[in-house]
């Protein structure tokens, strides 16, 4: 894959951490949602600051394997964040319905009613996708520049001036040689 299109991925992962951040982390009875910046603002506020380094370093150094290790550890952390909140509200949802003193119809339901959201959801994937885009990185074309990074381009001299010359593969014809190259122009000779 070019590295143009593995920045892309690295970008939209990490603008999808973003989505996922402000998304419902909580959702009860399929209406009822609750976002990450309003459940946990500082988790969620983490979660973005590591969605914006992600992307910031994938932006700004996308030339060297700096953007590719940092789109590694930012998307490492929240999916480690995003993973350890999942398991937390999934805990937490199981715990309030085993405490109920005598089984119920919301006690034998509970996940039907609350569960986890998308939100949440999506920022543990995209967390994931920028990991593998920046380990993907490495692995990745490096496209070439037609010109150095440190100066303008090399221009060639003839190594020999241009003119009509034996045929290499003929020596009963002329070949025009034009100070790069053989051209498809032959000729015969003067007698």
């Amino acid at each position: 894959m070019h590295r143009a299109g593995l920045y892309v991925w690295a970008l939209v992962s990490a603008g999808l951490m973003t989505v996922g951040a402000f998304g419902p982390w909580v959702t009860a009875l399929g209406v009822i949602s609750v976002n990450g910046w309003d459940v946990q603002k500082k988790e969620a506020g983490i979660l973005l600051v590591l969605a914006l380094l992600g992307a910031l370093a994938v932006f700004t150094q996308r030339s060297t394997t700096t953007s590719g290790s940092v789109a590694v550890f930012t998307g490492l952390g929240g999916l480690i964040l995003t993973g350890w909140e999942h398991h937390r509200i999934t805990s937490a949802l199981a715990g309030a319905a085993s405490a109920a003193p005598t089984p119920s119809f919301i006690h034998m339901n509970v996940s039907a009613i609350v569960h986890v959201g998308w939100g949440l959801d999506l920022a543990l994937l995209a967390s994931a996708s920028l990991m593998l885009a920046g380990i993907a990185s490495f692995f990745g074309q490096v496209t070439l520049n037609s010109a150095p990074a440190d100066g303008p381009a090399t221009t060639y001299e003839p190594t020999q001036a241009a003119g009509w010359y034996r045929d290499p593969n003929d020596d009963a014809l002329l070949r025009y040689w034009n100070g790069y190259g053989w051209t498809t122009q032959t000729a015969k000779p003067a007698s």
